[in-house]
């Protein structure tokens, strides 16, 4: 069945289009009676507003672009439920992008983005992502935007990250208080500043104590964790773990399993979402990566910023939030 339009309505009851445009949103220069009938009308034919057409001349789409570098089961869920539960109650929308970790697709969904109209963007930046000179449109266009989760520095938008060091320190201290000698240490893709901060604050913690030996390794998966363990763990021997993310976890306790070893005394400790350890093992410690209150407060963020009388007073905030 065709959409029935205003117009539609109109030719039907043989009235004007802004007759029934007043009718539908009970104009006090419009009669109950006419009121009724323009109701009946639109109920029997199904008629719903174009939101679309609305938000346009109110020159807002109440939509927001949300891109992240890859779609997974690790840790971006949770921060999809954070941003739905501040746009929803604001009545926006948002669609997702992926850019599957391309700085080009990034790019072009930014284009993407900028041709929809929307209001906002949130956006975290793909592991080829050097500088943020691709977002400079958006700020010459005032679009308001925040990064988060991965980021470079920058002094464009605002950005909401977790402290990353701190995290790292607190896992290192862990291992240190159950008395572990020979730590391996599984960090993820080592090009990302995510990844050399957690290792430097894990390194420089460990460094305290030279009786403690640490093994370090990089993977881009939790695929890779498992082929490198598969050769490590036959020539080497550790009473203690860290994993700098689910994903590192995931692939370290698959390789704990193949031999047996997650029934020993070896101390396992990661940085995680919160949800992935609780299934995996119960003896595994983490510190929190809380997805959810990301995305609560990198969604509210940008609301901020489009409810500004003038988005470009934004334009030049480059706060580094820390979680």
């Amino acid at each position: 069945m065709k959409r029935t339009t205003i117009k539609d309505l109109a030719e039907m009851l043989n009235i004007s289009t802004s007759t029934v445009s007043r009718a539908l949103k009970d104009h006090p220069d419009i009669s109950s009676s006419v009121k009724i009938k323009v109701r009946e009308v639109a109920e029997t034919f199904n008629y719903v507003p174009n939101d679309f057409a609305i938000n346009f001349r109110k020159k807002s789409s109440k939509v927001i672009g949300l891109i992240v570098p890859e779609i997974s089961m690790f840790f971006l869920p949770s921060v999809i439920r954070g941003i739905s539960s501040v746009l929803n109650k604001e009545g926006y929308h948002f669609f997702l992008l992926s850019s599957n970790d391309s700085y080009e697709t990034e790019k072009e969904h930014l284009e993407t983005c900028i041709n929809s109209r929307v209001d906002g963007i949130l956006i975290s930046l793909t592991k080829e992502t050097k500088d943020c000179g691709h977002l400079k449109k958006l700020q010459d266009m005032e679009v308001p935007a925040v990064i988060f989760d991965k980021t470079v520095p920058q002094n464009i938008f605002e950005s909401v990250i977790f402290d990353n060091r701190k995290n790292a320190e607190l896992c290192a201290e862990k291992l240190i208080s159950y008395g572990c000698r020979n730590v391996l240490a599984i960090f993820g893709n080592e090009s990302l500043e995510i990844t050399q901060h957690r290792k430097e604050a894990f390194l420089e913690k460990i460094k305290a104590f030279p009786d403690i030996q640490v093994e370090v390794i990089f993977c881009k998966s939790a695929d890779i964790v498992k082929e490198q363990l598969d050769v490590l763990l036959d020539t080497h021997s550790f009473d203690g773990f860290f994993a700098m993310s689910d994903e590192t976890l995931m692939g370290l306790h698959s390789s704990l399993i193949k031999r047996n070893l997650n029934n020993t005394n070896k101390k396992v400790v990661a940085i995680s979402e919160g949800t992935i350890p609780k299934y995996l093992d119960e003896t595994y410690e983490y510190q929190i990566n809380d997805g959810y209150e990301m995305g609560i407060f990198a969604a509210a963020k940008l609301m901020g910023s489009i409810m500004k009388a003038s988005p470009a007073a934004a334009e030049t905030s480059n706060a580094v939030y820390y979680l």
